[in-house]
């Protein structure tokens, strides 16, 4: 069976979709910043305690890159940094 949308009703299923991966999108990004800023990470670079976390450069608390994060990856931000 097919079904005949009217441009409205096929504009907003378009509006409900892009709503729906904005929210998980944001979701993905919050649940990242919080493993990074609380997931003990060891940089290859500095002799820090490897007990103390990476940080995320979305959170004003840490001012690193995103070079050794554990979750760049699957990390969502468009804008990392990285160290040169």
């Amino acid at each position: 069976m097919q079904y005949i949308l009217t441009e409205e009703e096929y504009n907003n299923l378009l509006k409900q979709n892009r709503m729906f991966l904005e929210d998980q999108n944001n979701i993905l990004q919050k649940l990242c910043t919080q493993v990074a800023d609380n997931l003990p990470c060891v940089r290859f670079w500095e002799d820090h305690d490897p007990l103390e976390p990476c940080g995320c450069i979305l959170s004003k608390k840490h001012e690193w890159y995103c070079d050794e994060c554990p979750v760049q990856d699957v990390c969502p931000n468009q804008y990392k940094e990285w160290s040169k």
